[in-house]
């Protein structure tokens, strides 16, 4: 799931654009009218398997609605979304990407406007993960992963990996390194959005010979091994692999925990808008977040999709329950060329 950069900023979207050279509408006409063909713009593997099997097939088809999936990684299809963007219609109803990303492609006016009168389920969003461009699909809180067989005192704190005992061991991955720097800043200064404040720590660990993954799945290898032995990665990576039969456990960061969020947004130029808001209430439904939670271990956004037996005791947070910090994504964007700038050095030069 996370097998990609967080996003592109608004300069570098509005350059791809150029590169790449309505009716008001009724939502009661809307939900009469969702039918047809649909195009959701999406990663592959498992998640696209699930979109299937939990929304597209049992929730959409019913409705007569075909679902078509456009797979590919993130950053392919976001410059595909802008490359058509002065289309009239595009083809893609539905596009899937990271929070960050979808905050910079709404600031570039390819968003449509979402409320509850397009998207009725919408009531039912956990209030802190709400925005009025995209929704959060899942969810899940960035923890220290740690292998049990070989560590007996988790970290409690970021400034824990920085410890002798982890020195070479710890495990940082590359796709995802904007959130391990708001999780540095997070612990050092409160502030998660406290960027310069993180670097040191930063620096330190990748220059005491740390590991550093481009893809997500590389980092179960690497902890049954003895490659790594600890590392921040997120909650459900700890469940899908436990599942797995990894010894591996979560640890909570005592300052709090930054938070991923999947989202689903629609493009203003899609083709069938009805039936993108049909999709993304669906999306929202009770079962299909419950059939995410139970096979990839990401919490539900909605609050109507409790969790019950196995897969509520998986997911469950500890008591007491850690605070969940959600990035600013609108200083996360400002801030992104340059923080890519320093990591791409800060690799290059170890």
């Amino acid at each position: 799931m996370t097998d990609r950069q967080p996003g592109a900023s608004r300069r570098q979207l509005l350059g791809l654009g150029a590169a790449a050279a309505a009716l008001p509408f009724m939502p009661h006409v809307a939900r009469a009218q969702a039918s047809g063909r649909i195009v959701v713009s999406t990663w592959g593997g498992d998640y696209a398997n699930l979109l299937g099997s939990n929304i597209d097939q049992p929730l959409l088809a019913p409705k007569n609605i075909e679902v078509t999936q456009d797979v590919g990684t993130e950053p392919a299809r976001v410059a595909k979304l802008i490359a058509q963007r002065r289309l009239p219609r595009g083809n893609v109803d539905v596009i899937c990407t990271q929070a960050p990303q979808a905050y910079d492609l709404n600031e570039a006016g390819l968003l449509e406007p979402l409320d509850e009168s397009k998207v009725p389920n919408m009531r039912h969003l956990l209030p802190e993960l709400r925005t009025g461009y995209a929704l959060p699909h899942i969810f899940s809180p960035q923890i220290f992963i740690y292998n049990t067989e070989r560590v007996q005192a988790p970290p409690k704190t970021f400034g824990d990996l920085l410890a002798d005992r982890y020195k070479g061991k710890v495990g940082l991955l590359d796709n995802s390194f904007i959130y391990i720097v708001m999780a540095a800043a997070l612990a050092k200064t409160g502030d998660a959005m406290n960027f310069d404040a993180a670097k040191p720590d930063l620096e330190k660990l990748v220059r005491d010979g740390n590991k550093t993954y481009t893809v997500t799945d590389a980092f179960a290898p690497a902890l049954r091994s003895g490659e790594i032995d600890v590392g921040p990665v997120w909650q459900a990576r700890t469940i899908f692999w436990q599942k797995a039969g990894l010894p591996v456990q979560s640890s909570f960061p005592t300052e709090g925990s930054v938070v991923y969020v999947s989202s689903m947004s629609v493009p203003k130029n899609s083709p069938n808008k009805a039936a993108a808001f049909a999709y993304l209430n669906a999306m929202l439904e009770p079962s299909a977040q419950r059939g995410f939670a139970d096979s990839m271990g990401y919490l539900p956004t909605s609050s109507q999709a409790t969790l019950e037996g196995e897969v509520a005791r998986r997911l469950a947070l500890p008591e007491p329950r850690p605070k969940l910090v959600a990035p600013d994504y609108a200083k996360l964007s400002a801030a992104r060329n340059d923080l890519n700038d320093w990591w791409r050095r800060l690799l290059d030069g170890r």
